[in-house]
């Protein structure tokens, strides 16, 4: 189960503000979301069914390598030392 407390901290890590009756919401909204998946787990699947016969999109493309006409300092100037810079966005506490 996801609790409120759980929600304000993804909010936070998010940099989204929630009111009360948002966090709420999405705490009930994750919760049952979370109640699907448990009754998925429980589904018999017959025997007929193989891993073979599931089709993936996009499956037996071959990749390939190729060289980019954008070069990173083109992309961004947000690039330092060869690497892009971006803001911290790690979780010091609980």
């Amino acid at each position: 189960m996801i609790s409120v407390d759980e929600v304000k901290k993804i909010a936070r890590l998010s940099c989204l503000e929630l009111s009360e009756e948002e966090t709420e919401q999405y705490a009930k909204e994750f919760n049952t979301i979370l109640e699907h998946f448990e009754v998925l787990k429980t589904a018999e699947l017959g025997e007929e069914v193989e891993e073979q016969s599931i089709h993936l999109p996009g499956e037996g493309r071959e990749d390939e390598r190729i060289t980019s006409p954008v070069s990173p300092q083109d992309f961004s100037p947000y690039l330092e030392n060869g690497f892009f810079k971006v803001p911290r966005v790690i979780d010091s506490g609980s």
